[in-house]
């Protein structure tokens, strides 16, 4: 498989992820007896067990992945977007419809554009891999510090920063792609940057819907 039908292969994956994630996280709020169902479980851990399932499939993913079987890839996958789904399940109640599909809209213009950026530049992009590294851990130690401050300026900032770092970060993953082929499973390979360009459109959807998303009413 040639590098073009490597990122074919990822871009029909991510599709299908994230179809499968905006997918559930709608049909979790069609009815009241659905969401009771889904968060009301585990005695109100819902939430916190999705997330801890969301971060050993990721590791699992990332540290396995030259190992594993290309099903067993493509089941990991797609549960990583069913969690992703489930731990999105509130949005389609708190915002209104226009503004989720405005900051959808506006999602994937940013993707596509540096997904071009990463396909078409002639600047080696490897070299910012440790700068994106610091600048995403530093976002993860501020945020965890501002869920006890609740400062809503640092907040504003934090967004801001994470959406020029998950831009960077598409770029990146684009160019990786390209440039590299330590998967000698084509098919896992493909997996593996829709795994990570998975990663990248939802951190850039969640904060531009911190922004701009518009809450309902009620």
């Amino acid at each position: 498989m040639e590098k073009n039908n490597i990122l074919t292969n990822a871009f029909k994956w991510l599709f299908i992820g994230l179809l499968i994630c905006f997918g559930i996280s709608y049909t979790t709020t069609l009815t009241e007896d659905i969401f009771y169902l889904v968060y009301g479980s585990f005695g109100g851990y819902s939430y916190l067990i999705y997330a801890i399932a969301e971060i050993v499939i990721a590791l699992i993913l990332s540290l396995r992945i030259t190992k594993m079987q290309p099903l067993t890839a493509k089941i990991l996958y797609v549960g990583y977007a069913a969690l992703t789904g489930l731990s999105l399940g509130g949005i389609f109640l708190v915002y209104t419809a226009s503004s989720l599909s405005f900051v959808f809209l506006i999602t994937a213009i940013l993707f596509g554009t540096f997904a071009i950026i990463g396909k078409t530049t002639k600047v080696d992009l490897s070299k910012w891999y440790v700068y994106l590294f610091v600048a995403l851990l530093a976002i993860i130690i501020l945020e965890i510090v501002n869920v006890f401050i609740l400062n809503s300026t640092l907040n504003i900032i934090l967004c801001i920063v994470t959406i020029l770092v998950f831009c960077a970060y598409v770029a990146y993953d684009i160019q990786f792609a390209i440039n590299n082929n330590f998967i000698d499973n084509k098919e896992n390979m493909g997996i593996y940057v829709a795994f990570q360009l998975f990663l990248d459109f939802i951190n850039l959807f969640i904060k531009l819907l911190r922004l701009f998303g518009k809450a309902r009413d009620n």
